[in-house]
């Protein structure tokens, strides 16, 4: 029988959350819950000390989203954000991802993920799902750090014509009529 002490320990808690929860350093998996071993058809053995490479599809998406989350997790900015990722046994499946870095000058030397199978968040609520493409992903990450379409344009290599396209695009799929809204919808 589990004690009292023991069914309240952090350990125990983290163990049985709803939800997968992975804790890495410096992008390598230190900790992770049953739930997130379910979710990517993984082992302690192949999830412990691996890097986070190990559940994207390529090595071009584990790198991407390194540029992607970096700035949102240094600006401790709540976001989510949804991305095609590997189980261990080779499959994909769409999962909403949210991350907090606890070092705001280095994000990733000690950060938490949390980890939603889309799929299912879908059957429990339909149509709340946006589904985005990466350049807009880009440009809304551009857009929560304070750039402005100049200065996105910039960073990306592409017109300020161009940014500004996405950003109506991303009003139209938030259902925002500005982008002060559409910053608090996608940082909600």
């Amino acid at each position: 029988m589990i004690s009292k002490e023991e069914l309240l320990s952090a350990d125990h808690l983290l163990h049985h959350l709803p939800v997968a929860v992975i804790i890495a350093r410096n992008r390598k998996i230190i900790s992770f819950n049953a739930r997130a071993l379910e979710m990517f058809r993984a082992s302690r053995k192949q999830l412990a000390g691996a890097s986070f490479a190990v559940l994207y599809p390529e090595q071009k998406d584990f790198e991407d989203a390194a540029q992607h989350f970096g700035p949102l997790l240094a600006r401790r900015v709540y976001f989510h954000d949804d991305r095609i990722m590997r189980r261990l046994d080779g499959t994909h499946f769409r999962a909403r991802v949210r991350g907090h870095g606890f070092n705001e000058n280095n994000p990733y030397e000690l950060a938490a993920w949390v980890f939603t199978d889309v799929v299912m968040h879908e059957q429990d609520a339909p149509g709340q799902n946006l589904s985005l493409t990466a350049r807009e992903r880009e440009v809304a990450a551009l857009l929560v750090e304070g750039l402005t379409s100049k200065e996105a344009a910039k960073r990306l290599g592409i017109s300020p014509r161009t940014v500004d396209i996405h950003r109506c695009s991303l009003l139209k799929k938030y259902q925002v009529n500005s982008t002060k809204d559409l910053i608090k919808r996608i940082v909600s």
